[in-house]
Formats: C-alpha cells, sequence, structure tokens
C-alpha cells in the first residue's frame, strides 16, 4: 500500500515536471514570436533612423570643420 502511495506521489511530480517543460516551451515560443514582430515592426524605422543620424553626423562635421577654420583664422589674427 505505500508502495502504491510512493508510485502515485512519483507519478504526479512526473507530470508536473512535463507540464512545467511544456509550459516553458510554450513561453519560449511566444517570446521568439514577439520578437520577430518587433524585428520586423523596427526593420523600416531602423533604416529611416540609420538614414537620418548620418545626414545629422554630416551636417554635425561641416560645422565643425567651419568652427575650426574660424577659430584658426582668429588665433592667426591674435598671434600678430
Amino acid at each position: 500500500m505505500a508502495r502504491r502511495q510512493i508510485e502515485e506521489v512519483a507519478d504526479a511530480v512526473k507530470d508536473a515536471a512535463y507540464v512545467s517543460v511544456g509550459l516553458g516551451v510554450l513561453a519560449l515560443q511566444r517570446v521568439q514570436v514577439r520578437r520577430s514582430e518587433l524585428t520586423k515592426a523596427l526593420g523600416g524605422h531602423s533604416e529611416d533612423a540609420k538614414g537620418a543620424v548620418e545626414a545629422i553626423s554630416s551636417v554635425v562635421s561641416e560645422r565643425v570643420k567651419l568652427v575650426e577654420e574660424r577659430l584658426s583664422a582668429a588665433l592667426d589674427i591674435t598671434r600678430r
């Protein structure tokens, strides 16, 4: 009789383990689907953002060159 109770408990634990693993697999699959959806949703925006960053970088670079030229000219005037 005690042996049968132990077997029932062992079976219940085994079933609980299988259910836990199954739920873990389902949760992982949902996370992968969400990640895929998010990647697709941000795909077009990331290219737009990359283009905007490159444009801003170009403008900033031009402005820095202009400031360097003006500072160089101002230093030349003060050295005379």
